[in-house]
């Protein structure tokens, strides 16, 4: 997990801090597979394919400061009745996401062009460039625009699973999104760039950016909250669904979307309204975000504050009432692989166990990486960055890799997922234990079992190794918790291949003392508050 988020860009754009490092198909590369943060966009976005129509004309008539206002029932009564009965019924309000207009093939438009080859390690793939219709909301109004976007599949491969791949605020898609990916799972992915986004024609979508009109874009939720670039980003997400389901070589049976960031908050929301995602991968990203503006120093504070709000505007109400993505995800039908750092600064850990709370029935899982976050690491992780990154990457890219090989059936080694992990600490004398129930099916074993625990507000993590004490049982002394720690267990597991195990881990929900307040890095410097 590459790419580091300089202090320097970090104070300069926030807006950049969101930038994609998504995962690829093997660490080496993993360079290749996302932007680097000083790739961002320019602050200048692409025209809008609406026109600017500005705000609707004012319909009352100005009659002077001196007359007399007249009554809304006044100005009724004065009317014909046949004027009266003329004025159209407004009606429902349309739904947040039509699905019949989202899956309508047709009026998607999928284009899959310029067809070719290229290597992505040992795996020859077939590269397309995409583009396709989509829609964002203008002054209540749908306006379509073309989405562009990078597809990739094992050459010549057919019957296969399609995966939708999701990147950052501010960031966009390239081609190589979409290689790792399909060389990593064997699927059909598309990766494609939300509205306004991009740095070439090739990967520039149309509509408005996220940064529009100083970010206010992410907020315009009052009047419809379709408005929001979020609702805009996860509708694209949609489409390339709709693409997917659509194209020969997919098995429409077996669809599933990741992404990193903001790309991991629009998977949640589509797995949360889109049945036909089987499984998703969210990295980096969950809702409840009321819970991390509890902390002055959460990153959404620096958002909001471009765009000329803080939280108690009302668009920040009216987008945690209708997008917030840990609610809408409550509804998830798909199997959902929740993966984040344990120091996330717009994603902590509070707001991690609250989205991870809402996901309906048992099947659903985590993934957490201790010290990880969206990039202060490299300056304040308080280990090496490379050992950060490391583990990251064995959470993200096996997490991928295990997630969907599972809940899609294309590799026997992940055919039985291990259940869950559950721990407890308790008082044994004078000794305190944490102790941990782990599952190992047949097809896999367990390389490591830690008990990972902060008690600055999830600041720095440390983690302690617990002991295999058979029948699935792992314990170890630990520090007595003290009234604000917050801590998990996770387990690495690795792969039985003797020429190229693969690891993965899964983790417990973090346990989050009452009264819980994240100690998050600042956005200008990384260092603590």
């Amino acid at each position: 997990m590459k790419h580091l988020l300089p202090a320097a860009l970090i104070s300069a754009a926030l807006l950049a801090a969101c930038d994609d490092p998504s995962p690829t198909a093997d660490p080496t590369a993993a360079a290749d597979a996302r932007p680097a943060a000083d790739t961002a966009p320019p602050d200048t976005a692409p025209p809008d394919t609406a026109p600017d129509i500005g705000p609707p004309p004012d319909a009352t008539p100005d009659i002077g400061p001196d007359a007399a206002p007249v009554p809304p029932d006044a100005a009724a009564d004065a009317m014909p009745d046949a004027a009266v009965d003329a004025i159209p019924d407004a009606g429902p309000p349309p739904p947040l996401f039509d699905r019949a207009l989202i899956e309508d093939i047709a009026d998607a438009d999928c284009r899959f062009e310029d067809a070719r080859q290229s290597l992505r390690g040992l795996t020859l793939l077939d590269v397309w460039s995409v583009n396709y219709r989509s829609y964002e909301v203008i002054d209540g109004a749908l306006s379509p625009i073309r989405v562009r976007a990078f597809a990739a599949r094992p050459a010549g491969a057919a019957g296969i699973p399609g995966i939708v791949q999701a990147h950052g605020l501010g960031g966009f898609a390239e081609q190589s999104h979409a290689e790792g990916p399909a060389a990593l799972t064997g699927a059909f992915v598309i990766a494609y760039t939300g509205p306004g986004g991009g740095t070439t024609p090739a990967n520039t979508s149309e509509g408005r950016p996220a940064g529009f009109d100083d970010g206010y874009r992410m907020f315009d939720v009052l009047d419809d909250p379709r408005g929001s670039w979020f609702w805009a980003h996860g509708v694209a997400a949609m489409r390339a669904l709709t693409c997917l389901e659509s194209h020969p070589a997919v098995d429409p049976l077996r669809l599933g979307m990741t992404g990193y960031s903001a790309g991991g908050v629009a998977t949640l929301m589509v797995a949360g309204v889109d049945p036909r995602v089987v499984a998703a991968v969210p990295l980096s990203g969950t809702g409840a975000w009321d819970r991390a503006v509890r902390s002055p120093t959460a990153w959404q504070h620096g958002l909001l504050a471009q765009a000329g709000l803080d939280t108690q505007s009302p668009e920040w109400a009216a987008l945690m009432t209708h997008l917030d993505v840990a609610e809408l995800a409550r509804d998830a039908a798909g199997a959902v692989l929740m993966v984040n750092g344990s120091t996330d600064e717009f994603f902590p850990l509070d707001a991690h166990r609250a989205t991870f709370d809402g996901l309906p029935g048992p099947g659903h899982r985590t993934s957490i990486s201790g010290n990880y976050d969206h990039g202060c690491y490299a300056i304040s992780g308080g280990e090496p960055a490379g050992a950060i990154e490391e583990r990251a990457t064995i959470r993200a890219e096996g997490g991928q890799r295990m997630w969907f090989a599972h809940h899609f059936g294309t590799d026997p080694t992940y055919a039985t997922l291990p259940a869950a992990p559950t721990a407890a600490i308790e008082a044994v004398g004078p000794v305190t234990l944490a102790t941990a129930q782990i599952d190992t099916p047949p097809t896999l074993r367990v390389r490591s079992v830690k008990y990972w625990w902060s008690s600055d507000g999830g600041l720095f993590f440390g983690a302690v190794d617990l002991e295999d004490q058979g029948g699935g049982l792992w314990t170890g002394p630990i520090l007595p918790p003290e009234p604000g720690t917050v801590w998990y267990v996770d387990v690495e597991y690795q792969t039985l291949d003797p020429l190229g195990a693969q690891r993965f881990s899964l983790s417990t929900p973090p346990h989050i003392p009452d009264g819980f307040v994240a100690t998050i890095r600042r956005n200008d410097t990384c260092l603590p508050p």
